[in-house]
């Protein structure tokens, strides 16, 4: 069995998390394509990373994703919007699956909130996984729907999922 681990994203990872989010693999299924240029990123990391929880999730030492968490508000609503990014060109089904069970081992410890997640329809993947983990489809009906859309930027190509945790 290999051994997976977590750590805590710190300074000293600026410029792998950006060399991490500019993979192909990442803007794919990203609602942006293109390429992050180093100063939108350092403003960003240094003006709103603090706002996102993340941590690196291991394989025998080696980072192999990042696990992303946005916490925001609406109305009397706690929300943390949920995001993986491969720290690989490419990965395998297996680790895919092992990130996203830790990473709801983690938001399932997050109480009172909603967690949203949104996967580009593209990916053939995460389309068919999303029920699994405990998700159900946020319709397109619902006033949040609509919010989290704008508030996060979530692209018509994305379906979006939440689960009250």
């Amino acid at each position: 069995m290999n051994k997976f681990e977590i750590l805590k994203i710190n300074q000293s990872i600026v410029n792998k998390y950006l060399f991490y989010k500019n993979l192909d693999i990442n803007r794919r299924y990203s609602s942006s394509k293109k390429k992050i240029k180093k100063i939108d990123h350092y403003l960003w990391w240094f003006q709103k990373q603090k706002l996102r929880e993340s941590f690196i999730i291991l394989k025998k030492n080696k980072p192999i994703f990042i696990s992303t968490g946005d916490n925001f508000k609406y109305k009397n609503y706690q929300f943390i919007y949920s995001g993986l990014i491969s720290c690989l060109p490419e990965t395998n089904l297996f680790d895919l699956l092992k990130a996203i069970k830790i990473q709801n081992i983690y938001l399932n410890k997050q109480k009172k909130k909603y967690c949203i997640i949104s996967i580009d329809r593209q990916n053939k993947v995460l389309m068919y996984h999303w029920k699994y983990f405990g998700y159900s489809p946020l319709k397109k009906k619902n006033t949040i729907y609509k919010y989290v859309k704008k508030f996060l930027n979530i692209g018509n190509n994305f379906s979006v999922y939440y689960k009250k945790i």
